[in-house]
């Protein structure tokens, strides 16, 4: 078959021709997934890839088609969009499901030339960032996370896995553009030019924390950390939004970004995301049945039970699984979990800076209610980043990094007065 872009109107019958997982007779219907996403909170992203579920309208079955395409769907972007990232993200998605095959949804097809993969449909879960915008509390999602990603670091890492392996790992997944990507997005300024319409204040005063000469050569040394390190796989776009949740149930989905990188990275990336949640609950009134109160504790919450999680997994797959040329050395153990942990509190810095500060479209701010709100929150965030950025090897304990998110946003939220 020669390369076709998928659309609405093809997908059923791609599905059809090209696999076995319907009946031949069944009545296919397709929705297109995130056709509404310009709407602020809509229940997807939506800004780069093509997806659809194809149903079958008699048993209600479903499945999930991803393609990837040379260019992003709902925004410009001068980064060129590789379209193979898509096989690259479909066979990461095999290699951690052979880890942690309860949080990862199950591939049925891989079709390479064409750009896409055919998975499991994880529809009945719902987008985290979401439920937690609309005021739901999952109390064992945080450490279900923490798991996934100590188990996807420890057993894609050196320490697990012969140095032939993970050399040939590190290779299969360079993919250098998309790792430039957030190399640069995560650690450096916006580029001098206009600022983005909707957001003009956001940028104007990330340009002042970026004015600090010092804060600048702190994330100049955390970019290098960054670009030095290739312990693990890496998701590298682990946040809210690409986590699907129940009360009992995760799935983590959107991987074309993964690359080999520092075992921090993920989740700094995601504590950014949680920071947001707890800053938005000073703005916005109850929704559903928790209080904005009980939405920041919960915020707070998911920060330390997700690395608290993460620490007890690492060192439990260290005691089970370690490669013996590291066992009777769990003080060299601590050492990288020290690491980790400072690394962490850095990149969750970088990573309030450089999307709000870009002026990203950012649901957790963008539905606060009062625009004068939504501008405060930016600034606690900014303030949040430069300390975490600046204080990172200072903070000793993940108690201390909890109540220091909680009485710098304190602090910050009685200078802006509001």
């Amino acid at each position: 078959m020669d390369y076709q872009e998928i659309t609405k109107d093809t997908a059923a019958a791609y599905i059809q021709n090209e696999t076995n997982l319907f009946p031949k007779d069944a009545t296919l219907s397709v929705y297109e997934i995130g056709s509404d996403a310009a709407k602020v909170g809509a229940v997807g992203d939506g800004f780069v890839n093509y997806l659809f579920r194809v149903t079958d309208t008699r048993t209600g079955g479903s499945v999930i088609l991803k393609q990837a395409r040379p260019y992003a769907r709902t925004f410009e972007s001068a980064t060129p969009y590789v379209p193979e990232r898509n096989t690259l993200e479909a066979r990461l998605m095999l290699i951690k499901s052979a880890i942690t095959p309860e949080y990862i949804p199950e591939i049925y097809l891989i079709d390479a030339p064409h750009h896409l993969y055919v998975c499991e449909d994880c529809g009945d879960l719902k987008i985290w960032r979401f439920e937690m915008m609309a005021g739901k509390i999952y109390p064992k999602i945080p450490a279900m996370v923490g798991e996934l990603v100590a188990k996807d670091n420890f057993y894609t890492s050196e320490l697990y896995l012969e140095p032939e392996t993970h050399q040939k790992l590190a290779a299969a997944f360079a993919n250098p553009v998309m790792r430039n990507l957030f190399e640069n997005i995560l650690f450096l300024p916006k580029a001098e030019g206009p600022d983005d319409a909707t957001y003009p204040e956001r940028q104007a005063l990330a340009r002042a924390v970026w004015a600090d000469h010092a804060f600048c050569t702190e994330m100049l040394k955390l970019r290098h950390t960054y670009m030095a390190k290739s312990e693990c796989l890496i998701h590298s776009d682990l946040h809210t939004s690409n986590l699907m949740v129940n009360a009992d149930r995760m799935k983590t989905i959107d991987m074309e970004y993964a690359f080999m990188g520092a075992c921090s990275a993920d989740s700094g990336y995601l504590i950014g995301n949680l920071i947001y949640q707890y800053v938005r609950w000073f703005f916005c009134p109850q929704a559903g049945d928790h209080t904005p109160a009980e939405m920041r504790a919960y915020a707070l919450y998911a920060i330390r039970m997700f690395l608290e999680s993460y620490i007890a997994v690492f060192k439990g797959c260290w005691q089970e699984d370690v490669r013996e040329m590291y066992r009777g050395f769990d003080d060299y153990c601590d050492f990288l979990l020290d690491r980790y942990f400072h690394e962490t509190i850095g990149f969750a810095g970088a990573q309030l800076i450089s999307r709000v500060g870009r002026g990203t479209r950012t649901p957790d701010i963008d539905t606060i209610p009062d625009p004068a709100d939504q501008l405060a929150a930016c600034q606690m965030l900014f303030v949040l980043a430069k300390t975490l950025v600046m204080d990172r090897e200072g903070i000793a304990t993940v108690g201390d990094f909890v109540d220091t998110i909680a009485k710098v946003s304190e602090q910050a939220r009685k200078a802006i007065g509001r």
